[in-house]
Protein backbone atom coordinates (compact mmCIF):
# COMPACT_ATOMS: atom_id res chain seq x y z
CA UNK A 1 0.00 0.00 0.00
CA UNK A 2 2.68 2.47 0.87
CA UNK A 3 4.61 1.42 -2.30
CA UNK A 4 1.44 1.98 -4.62
CA UNK A 5 1.22 5.74 -2.64
CA UNK A 6 4.61 6.43 -3.34
CA UNK A 7 4.31 5.68 -6.85
CA UNK A 8 1.18 7.48 -7.03
CA UNK A 9 2.65 10.70 -5.67
CA UNK A 10 5.68 10.53 -7.88
CA UNK A 11 3.29 10.47 -10.38
CA UNK A 12 1.82 13.41 -9.59
CA UNK A 13 5.08 15.21 -9.20
CA UNK A 14 6.25 14.34 -12.77
CA UNK A 15 3.34 15.57 -14.37
CA UNK A 16 3.63 18.72 -13.06
CA UNK A 17 7.90 18.94 -12.42
CA UNK A 18 9.05 16.73 -15.26
CA UNK A 19 10.53 18.19 -18.41
CA UNK A 20 9.53 21.79 -16.92
CA UNK A 21 10.94 24.76 -18.45
CA UNK A 22 10.91 28.03 -16.82
CA UNK A 23 12.33 30.94 -18.87
CA UNK A 24 13.23 33.08 -16.13
CA UNK A 25 16.83 33.10 -16.11
CA UNK A 26 17.01 36.86 -15.46
CA UNK A 27 14.77 36.92 -12.25
CA UNK A 28 16.91 34.46 -10.71
CA UNK A 29 20.26 33.06 -12.04
CA UNK A 30 23.12 34.95 -13.78
CA UNK A 31 23.72 35.03 -17.20
CA UNK A 32 24.56 31.90 -17.91
CA UNK A 33 25.27 32.38 -22.23
CA UNK A 34 28.80 32.28 -22.62
CA UNK A 35 30.05 28.90 -21.35
CA UNK A 36 33.74 29.90 -20.56
CA UNK A 37 32.51 32.29 -18.06
CA UNK A 38 30.36 29.32 -16.04
CA UNK A 39 33.43 27.35 -15.89
CA UNK A 40 35.44 30.62 -14.94
CA UNK A 41 33.31 30.97 -11.93
CA UNK A 42 33.52 27.26 -10.48
CA UNK A 43 37.28 26.06 -11.25
CA UNK A 44 37.45 25.67 -7.77
CA UNK A 45 35.34 22.11 -6.62
CA UNK A 46 34.56 21.72 -2.94
CA UNK A 47 33.48 19.31 -0.83
CA UNK A 48 31.86 19.35 2.99
CA UNK A 49 29.40 18.55 5.24
CA UNK A 50 26.84 20.39 6.31
CA UNK A 51 24.72 18.56 8.69
CA UNK A 52 22.06 21.26 8.51
CA UNK A 53 20.39 20.17 5.61
CA UNK A 54 17.23 18.47 5.37
CA UNK A 55 16.30 15.48 2.90
CA UNK A 56 13.71 16.43 0.53
CA UNK A 57 10.68 14.13 -0.26
CA UNK A 58 11.71 13.99 -4.16
CA UNK A 59 14.90 14.81 -5.70
CA UNK A 60 14.85 16.90 -8.29
CA UNK A 61 17.67 17.81 -11.21
CA UNK A 62 17.33 21.32 -12.55
CA UNK A 63 19.27 22.13 -16.01
CA UNK A 64 20.56 25.45 -16.99
CA UNK A 65 21.09 26.19 -20.61
CA UNK A 66 21.41 29.48 -22.31
CA UNK A 67 17.85 31.25 -21.73
CA UNK A 68 15.81 28.71 -19.57
CA UNK A 69 15.53 26.27 -16.57
CA UNK A 70 14.46 22.64 -17.09
CA UNK A 71 12.96 20.50 -13.86
CA UNK A 72 14.04 16.65 -14.36
CA UNK A 73 13.33 13.67 -11.46
CA UNK A 74 16.13 12.34 -9.71
CA UNK A 75 16.44 8.70 -8.78
CA UNK A 76 19.37 8.25 -6.29
CA UNK A 77 20.91 4.79 -5.39
CA UNK A 78 23.76 4.76 -2.89
CA UNK A 79 26.28 1.56 -2.83
CA UNK A 80 28.38 1.37 1.15
CA UNK A 81 31.47 -0.46 1.65
CA UNK A 82 31.07 0.18 5.83
CA UNK A 83 34.54 -1.40 6.26
CA UNK A 84 36.60 1.18 4.12
CA UNK A 85 33.74 4.24 4.62
CA UNK A 86 33.26 4.81 1.28
CA UNK A 87 30.35 5.67 -0.42
CA UNK A 88 29.14 5.80 -4.46
CA UNK A 89 26.16 8.26 -5.29
CA UNK A 90 24.65 7.81 -8.35
CA UNK A 91 21.65 10.23 -9.64
CA UNK A 92 20.17 9.04 -12.34
CA UNK A 93 17.80 11.01 -14.53
CA UNK A 94 15.98 10.32 -18.34
CA UNK A 95 14.41 12.01 -21.05
CA UNK A 96 13.25 11.51 -24.72
CA UNK A 97 16.20 10.10 -27.02
CA UNK A 98 18.14 12.80 -29.74
CA UNK A 99 15.58 12.42 -32.09
CA UNK A 100 13.02 12.43 -30.35
CA UNK A 101 14.11 16.00 -29.14
CA UNK A 102 15.29 17.39 -32.13
CA UNK A 103 11.22 16.60 -32.98
CA UNK A 104 10.36 18.68 -29.79
CA UNK A 105 9.15 15.55 -27.54
CA UNK A 106 9.96 16.42 -24.02
CA UNK A 107 7.38 14.73 -22.28
CA UNK A 108 8.58 12.25 -19.59
CA UNK A 109 9.78 9.12 -20.42
CA UNK A 110 9.55 8.08 -17.03
CA UNK A 111 7.17 4.44 -16.70
CA UNK A 112 6.24 4.76 -19.99
CA UNK A 113 6.91 1.04 -22.29
CA UNK A 114 8.53 0.72 -25.29
CA UNK A 115 9.30 4.44 -25.98
CA UNK A 116 13.31 5.39 -27.00
CA UNK A 117 14.94 7.21 -24.46
CA UNK A 118 17.89 8.10 -22.87
CA UNK A 119 19.35 8.02 -19.15
CA UNK A 120 22.48 9.79 -17.33
CA UNK A 121 24.01 8.84 -14.34
CA UNK A 122 25.68 11.36 -12.05
CA UNK A 123 28.13 9.66 -9.82
CA UNK A 124 30.19 10.66 -7.03
CA UNK A 125 33.03 8.12 -5.46
CA UNK A 126 33.70 9.21 -2.15
CA UNK A 127 36.05 8.02 0.92
CA UNK A 128 35.51 9.69 4.07
CA UNK A 129 36.03 13.58 3.32
CA UNK A 130 37.17 13.24 0.08
CA UNK A 131 36.05 12.89 -3.36
CA UNK A 132 37.99 10.73 -5.58
CA UNK A 133 36.59 10.53 -8.80
CA UNK A 134 33.42 11.58 -10.46
CA UNK A 135 31.52 10.10 -13.54
CA UNK A 136 28.90 11.17 -16.14
CA UNK A 137 27.46 8.15 -17.50
CA UNK A 138 25.20 7.94 -20.47
CA UNK A 139 23.11 5.45 -22.25
CA UNK A 140 20.57 5.95 -24.85
CA UNK A 141 18.19 3.17 -27.09
CA UNK A 142 19.83 4.75 -30.41
CA UNK A 143 23.18 4.98 -31.19
CA UNK A 144 23.49 8.58 -30.37
CA UNK A 145 27.48 8.84 -29.01
CA UNK A 146 29.05 9.13 -31.86
CA UNK A 147 27.39 5.48 -33.37
CA UNK A 148 27.24 4.29 -30.39
CA UNK A 149 24.96 3.74 -26.91
CA UNK A 150 27.07 4.29 -24.35
CA UNK A 151 29.27 7.14 -22.95
CA UNK A 152 31.59 8.15 -20.57
CA UNK A 153 33.35 11.48 -18.99
CA UNK A 154 34.68 12.96 -15.93
CA UNK A 155 33.43 15.84 -14.48
CA UNK A 156 36.15 18.47 -12.42
CA UNK A 157 33.81 20.84 -11.67
CA UNK A 158 31.30 20.80 -9.07
CA UNK A 159 30.01 22.27 -5.61
CA UNK A 160 28.67 18.74 -3.11
CA UNK A 161 27.02 19.16 0.04
CA UNK A 162 26.70 16.83 2.09
CA UNK A 163 24.55 15.62 5.37
CA UNK A 164 27.73 13.63 7.42
CA UNK A 165 30.91 11.89 6.17
CA UNK A 166 30.00 8.13 8.23
CA UNK A 167 28.42 6.44 5.52
CA UNK A 168 27.21 2.84 7.57
CA UNK A 169 23.72 3.35 6.92
CA UNK A 170 23.06 5.34 3.30
CA UNK A 171 19.75 5.80 3.48
CA UNK A 172 20.93 8.96 6.40
CA UNK A 173 22.87 10.45 4.14
CA UNK A 174 21.65 13.13 1.77
CA UNK A 175 22.91 16.42 -0.10
CA UNK A 176 23.25 18.89 -2.85
CA UNK A 177 25.43 19.20 -5.61
CA UNK A 178 26.13 22.02 -8.39
CA UNK A 179 28.18 20.92 -11.65
CA UNK A 180 29.37 22.46 -14.28
CA UNK A 181 29.96 20.13 -17.70
CA UNK A 182 32.58 20.86 -20.02
CA UNK A 183 30.35 19.13 -22.60
CA UNK A 184 26.35 19.97 -22.57
CA UNK A 185 24.24 17.56 -20.80
CA UNK A 186 22.13 16.40 -23.39
CA UNK A 187 18.87 18.02 -22.69
CA UNK A 188 19.54 20.79 -24.88
CA UNK A 189 22.30 21.99 -26.93
CA UNK A 190 23.93 24.12 -24.56
CA UNK A 191 23.06 23.04 -21.11
CA UNK A 192 26.27 22.32 -18.86
CA UNK A 193 25.42 23.75 -15.47
CA UNK A 194 23.36 21.18 -13.17
CA UNK A 195 21.80 21.95 -10.16
CA UNK A 196 19.99 19.25 -7.88
CA UNK A 197 19.58 17.37 -4.64
CA UNK A 198 20.23 13.40 -3.65
CA UNK A 199 18.71 11.12 -0.83
CA UNK A 200 20.68 8.12 -0.52
CA UNK A 201 18.89 4.57 -1.24
CA UNK A 202 20.76 1.45 0.04
CA UNK A 203 21.20 -0.04 -3.62
CA UNK A 204 24.38 -1.13 -6.13
CA UNK A 205 24.89 1.80 -8.31
CA UNK A 206 25.47 0.93 -12.17
CA UNK A 207 28.81 1.47 -13.53
CA UNK A 208 30.07 1.38 -17.05
CA UNK A 209 30.01 -1.89 -17.95
CA UNK A 210 26.57 -2.51 -17.72
CA UNK A 211 25.28 0.22 -19.22
CA UNK A 212 24.41 -1.64 -22.15
CA UNK A 213 21.63 -3.51 -20.33
CA UNK A 214 20.04 0.39 -20.37
CA UNK A 215 19.70 0.50 -24.03
CA UNK A 216 17.50 -2.05 -24.78
CA UNK A 217 13.84 -0.78 -26.06
CA UNK A 218 11.66 -3.02 -24.29
CA UNK A 219 7.87 -3.44 -23.31
CA UNK A 220 8.34 -2.55 -20.03
CA UNK A 221 10.09 0.43 -18.18
CA UNK A 222 13.76 0.04 -16.39
CA UNK A 223 13.34 -0.32 -12.96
Amino acid sequence: MISRIYILSLIFLMSFYACKRENRLEETQPNTEVKTSIVESMMNSSFERDSTLTAQKVDLLFVYSENQIDTLIGFCNCEKNVKTNTLKIQIRTEFPSLSELEKGNRSSTIFQMGVDRQFRFLTFYLRDSTVEKTKLFKASTESQFENEKVDSASFQNYNLKINRFNYEIAQNVWGTYEIVLLNHFGYTSSDYRLVGSFHCNNWKIVEFEELLQWTIKGEKFIE
